[in-house]
């Protein structure tokens, strides 16, 4: 077993947190539980870094080996237990949980420590695990994903070798008075500041086949992007929760990109660690605006910060960060999750509904996560309970499907 490592000023970060990364669904039709309790014993084999913990090291924290200590293992709930509450130093870097409900489903979530996954990895192991699963109860054989080393050199600090020290100084900078002079608006909270409430109240809308077709087609008609047009759908479903609506106002999103494929060599999808970072994008939008209209102002912002290398610069600045950290500053976020499919080979007479994924913001600002199931999309708004209440969140799920069947039509359409 390879020995501990200090984390990286972005795992560091999320450690601080404890975020979960959530991936779950509704399982319907035979479910041999103790077959996917073995299946769930066998990510730990297949990735070593499940046996280890975060654990304090002073003011910072460590990936720490853990041969003595109990490795993940499937527990039964009751359901009515939240499943997306952050992870304390010294827990287990995944949960899995399973939940009967009394129609005879279950209701299967998965979380992984933000700290040591993406979203992409945490597909990549719900993949493997629904692989094992459906080999162990037909009698084929498992899957063999590519052998590697349980911990490997955190993003971050590979991509601090592009990036001087006095360069990303320099670039802070700049960005700070970007903020400062381009404030943008927030919903507000109905609550005073971060409570105990942890976890995020989760609205799922999912789209048909051709709801999901009626968006892709707009926007190669409008010559811009699906993750363009879906963050103007929901650029325009904040502005309608925000008084007086018929204002314009200045809006952020911090957009999530994938920073895999920008590393030599690139960092393939089942590795488990964090490699994301944001974009971000503001603009005014005001009761005239369109997806299209956005998405095409959102794209060359898209194409600006990439050519900036702002993503990669905001993941290496954090370090200058920890000791004084700032608030989100933007609106909201939004993580499109959809390049990679929400893949499930199950057994003969088992299917999953209602999959989500999600990753509650440690801070006042709505998140949506974007997912893929065989050719449809789900978006999942998870609006953090310690800022906002159910109310708010309901309203504001109303407001993103409004807009979100302006733009690609009903269910039924």
């Amino acid at each position: 077993m390879q020995p501990s490592r200090p984390l990286s000023a972005v795992e560091e970060f999320v450690a601080r947190t404890g975020t979960p990364i959530v991936l779950g669904a509704t399982i319907h039709g035979p479910l041999d539980t103790d077959a996917l309790a073995r299946a769930v014993q066998r990510l730990c084999d297949r990735y070593p870094l499940l046996t280890y913990r975060i654990t304090r090291d002073g003011h910072r924290h460590r990936l720490t080996p853990a041969p003595d200590r109990p490795p993940p293992r499937l527990r039964h709930t009751s359901g009515s237990e939240p499943f997306d509450g952050p992870f304390a130093p010294g827990d287990p870097l995944l949960r899995a949980t399973l939940a009967r409900r009394p129609d005879g489903t279950h209701q299967w979530v998965l979380a992984l420590h933000h700290a040591i996954s993406d979203g992409v990895a945490a597909l990549s192991v719900t993949s493997l695990l629904w692989q094992t699963y459906t080999a162990l109860v037909t009698g084929d054989h498992e899957p063999t994903p590519p052998s590697e080393p349980a911990v490997h050199p955190a993003t971050d600090d590979l991509l601090a070798r592009r990036h001087p020290p006095l360069e990303v100084a320099a670039w802070l900078a700049r960005q700070a008075v970007d903020i400062v002079t381009h404030r943008t608006a927030h919903l507000p909270s109905r609550r005073p500041g971060p409570s105990p409430r942890h976890g995020a109240h989760l609205h799922t809308t999912e789209l048909t086949t051709t709801q999901a077709h009626r968006l892709y087609r707009a926007a190669r008609q409008h010559r811009t992007t699906t993750t363009a047009m879906l963050c103007g759908i929901v650029l325009l479903a904040i502005h309608t929760r925000l008084t007086p609506a018929h204002r314009s106002r200045r809006l952020s999103l911090g957009v999530t990109v994938g920073l895999r494929p920008r590393m030599t060599p690139p960092i393939p999808n089942h590795r488990l660690t964090t490699a994301t970072s944001f974009i971000p994008v503001n603009t005014t939008v005001g009761t005239d605006d369109t997806p299209a209209t956005l998405g095409r102002l959102i794209d060359h912002q898209f194409a600006t910060a990439r050519d900036a290398d702002h993503a990669e610069r905001q993941a290496v600045a954090l370090r200058y960060l920890l000791h004084a950290p700032t608030p989100i500053p933007y609106t909201a976020m939004v993580t499109n999750m959809a390049t990679h499919r929400f893949r499930s080979t199950l057994p003969p007479g088992t299917r999953l509904s209602g999959t989500f994924g999600y990753a509650p913001a440690p801070g006042p600002v709505p998140a949506v996560f974007v997912t893929r199931v065989d050719h449809t999309l789900g978006l999942h708004l998870a609006t953090p309970r310690a800022w906002y209440d159910a109310d708010q969140a309901a309203n504001l799920a109303r407001a993103l499907d409004h807009h979100l069947t302006a733009a690609v039509g009903g269910p039924e359409d």
